[in-house]
């Protein structure tokens, strides 16, 4: 799991993240302040954004949730969201894999760190890592954010020259 501050990806090192992880900062920096809620390509299935709003909630209405063929770069636009994080191997599957949706979700366990992703924040998770995101702050609120969804082989490539 990775967390920051979008404005100091680089300084962060996260260069080293290669191309895909590059194009889908430099999608988000281009974005308008009120984008557009959608699914959004950015190299096919290889790479797209999905940009929705939601209402947060209590954390004992959610679980955790895994990803086998895309690492999210999570980004908020507006209101916050406490995403708690785990590694995937330390809890429970609760359910089948489902393929089409490429999501398993996990029972509650040990919560490893808690982010708070407010606007200009983003956090990576790949697919060792569960976080269970939507989790209220001080109280129930409204949030505005989008996942970039890299598919695992994309993500770590270097950039073509």
């Amino acid at each position: 799991m990775i967390y920051g501050k979008l404005e100091h990806y680089e300084a962060m090192g996260l260069t080293s993240l290669g191309d895909a992880a590059a194009r889908s900062i430099a999608w988000i920096r281009a974005l308008p302040a009120n984008p557009q809620v959608g699914r959004f390509p950015l190299d096919g299935d290889r790479i797209y954004a999905v940009v929705f709003r939601f209402d947060t909630v209590n954390p004992a209405e959610l679980r955790f949730e895994t990803h086998r063929r895309y690492v999210d770069l999570q980004y908020t636009v507006a209101g916050a969201e406490a995403i708690e994080w785990s590694p995937r191997d330390t809890l429970e599957n609760d359910g089948e894999y489902d393929a089409e949706r490429d999501l398993r979700f996990h029972q509650s366990g040990a919560v490893f760190g808690t982010t708070i992703n407010a606007p200009g924040f983003f956090s990576i998770y790949t697919p060792v890592d569960a976080p269970r995101p939507a989790i209220r702050v001080e109280s129930p609120g409204f949030v505005f954010k989008l996942v970039v969804k890299i598919a695992v082989e994309r993500f770590g490539t270097p950039k073509k020259s």
